[in-house]
């Protein structure tokens, strides 16, 4: 459990890390689990801006992980 609490710790100190759009995108994406057009009509994005921004922002929080981690 004391594990768990500290993953979930480093995700979020992770994301918060990232630039507004990628924690916007993974936010509504990811853990809202809202598809490609609801989240497009709530960013005011088209579904293809979405679905790009949503790929970087994974490379992004996965890098921005691995840099918290090392940092330990």
């Amino acid at each position: 459990m004391l594990q768990e609490n500290e993953n979930n710790r480093l995700l979020y100190q992770a994301i918060q890390s990232l630039k507004a759009n990628y924690r916007d995108v993974i936010i509504l994406r990811g853990i809202k689990e809202l598809s490609v057009s609801e989240t497009a009509s709530i960013l005011h994005w088209n579904e293809n801006k979405v679905r790009i921004t949503y790929h970087r922002a994974l490379k992004a929080l996965q890098k921005a992980k691995e840099d918290f981690l090392y940092e330990r």
